[in-house]
């Protein structure tokens, strides 16, 4: 039997709530991701624990609700660093109608893991998953009209991103989170509020600044906007 954290059980029932589409599919999907980690990737079973909690829940939640508030379209998304991708395609797809979430992470076990849970998805052509390091190589011209990074403390700052990619990426919606809290050794590049990461991030023309305290104790902010 896989041994599901309380939290993990928690959250996930929490995440089951906002679950609108291939609901049947997404269960199936999800049940299928413990069971393969458990017995094909148990190193990586903490981990996954990790991006399963209601804080990384709030986090993807924020986004989504602060997008209907600004009624951007949104169709083609550019997750930088997504990890698992576990809560924010289906919320993407079903609160935002997004067409397609293409995920660029270093990690091939997080790509591997991430098609367990967006299976459904990924069926359908509406995820793909690509081990890139985005800020060393460069995109493809202007595939994508929103780029979200929620791991900004874990990665050189976002301006990196854009002077490697200032030829080939014309003006899309940015969406990026990041904390104060530096305990962690992976917290490579903290910031003190939503401002200074703004500023970091060369984003002249923000449309949505705050910050939240989530239930994990970790203060968190997000910044939606352009560069100009």
């Amino acid at each position: 039997m896989v041994n599901i954290a309380q939290e993990s059980l928690v959250a996930t029932a929490m995440y089951f709530s906002h679950v609108k589409s291939h609901q049947e599919e997404a269960a199936a999907n999800w049940k299928q991701a413990f069971v393969d980690v458990d017995r094909d990737l148990n190193y990586q079973y903490k981990r996954l624990m990790d991006a399963c909690t209601t804080a990384q829940l709030e986090s993807k939640l924020w986004i989504v609700d602060e997008l209907e508030k600004l009624d951007i379209p949104v169709k083609q998304v550019g997750l930088l660093g997504g990890w698992y991708a576990n809560y924010i395609v289906q919320l993407l797809v079903d609160r935002l109608s997004v067409k397609k979430v293409h995920n660029f992470e270093m990690d091939r076990d997080a790509k591997d893991i991430s098609y367990k849970f967006n299976k459904r998805f990924k069926e359908r052509s509406i995820y793909q998953c690509y081990v890139k390091n985005i800020m060393f190589n460069a995109f493809e011209p202007n595939l994508y009209d929103c780029f979200i990074n929620t791991s900004c403390e874990h990665m050189f700052p976002m301006h990196r991103f854009h002077k490697i990619n200032e030829t080939t990426i014309n003006n899309p919606l940015f969406i990026l989170q990041s904390t104060d809290e530096q305990h962690y050794d992976d917290h490579i590049n903290t910031v003190c509020d939503a401002k200074e990461l703004a500023e970091q991030a060369k984003i002249k023309k923000v449309l949505y600044s705050g910050a939240r305290r989530l239930n994990s104790g970790m203060n968190r902010f997000m910044v939606i906007g352009y560069k100009r």
